[in-house]
């Protein structure tokens, strides 16, 4: 793990893990646009060309985060789609550890998600091509599930992006207490996402009795 510089001679080297982790931390209470470079680099105890050093520049650490975050993610979920499971099974487990996953890095969750926007275009594609391929992965699967009959959806890639946004938000607000609470949440909202799935296309009556 590469070091840069501390600020006083005899002070410990910080680790680049311990930068993002920090910026994570900046970016999240003060967001991307107010935490400066100086602001990171005092909190690092550190001089500001230290860092450029390692980051040609701020947006470069946001990149490292979201860019970061996005390649564990996608490592920890798309093996899921290939377990050979049918639909519903599939989406349950990837939902699951969606937000098993993210539950355990909100804060870098939240930066991706609020601060992506201010990458500079070229870096923003990187991050966005991981994400599109975990979103068409997705839409596959909800696409198996309307051909068998599980899913009452008329366009997949649109009820994927619902599932999305009503998991995405959880993370606005949740603070879990413990495991026992994530997996208590994770399966509300796996079970909320499937009813979702298979009632998508229905129409219902209300009746009133007299």
């Amino acid at each position: 793990m590469e070091k840069v510089e501390p600020l006083a001679a005899g002070a410990p080297s910080v680790r680049v893990d311990q930068v993002l982790e920090t910026a994570t931390r900046l970016f999240t209470e003060r967001g991307y646009d107010a935490a400066s470079i100086r602001d990171l680099a005092a909190a690092l105890a550190m001089r500001p060309s230290s860092l450029y050093h390692h980051f040609p520049g701020k947006q470069h650490i946001l990149f490292a985060i979201c860019f970061g975050l996005q390649s564990d993610f996608n490592a920890a979920v798309m093996p899921l789609f290939h377990q050979g499971k049918g639909p519903v099974e599939t989406i349950q487990d990837v939902l699951g550890e969606h937000i098993r996953f993210s539950l355990a890095r909100r804060g870098e969750v939240l930066v991706n998600t609020r601060e992506r926007r201010s990458l500079p275009p070229e870096l923003r594609a990187q991050v966005n091509r991981l994400r599109r391929a975990y979103r068409d992965a997705l839409v596959a699967v909800i696409e198996q599930g309307r051909r068998q009959g599980l899913f009452s959806v008329e366009d997949p890639k649109l009820a994927a992006m619902a599932v999305f946004d009503m998991v995405n938000g959880m993370f606005q607000w949740f603070q879990a207490r413990d495991q026992a609470d994530v997996e208590r949440v994770a399966k509300t909202y796996v079970d909320a996402a499937v009813a979702l799935l298979r009632g998508w296309g229905r129409r219902y009556t209300l009746t009133n009795a007299r």
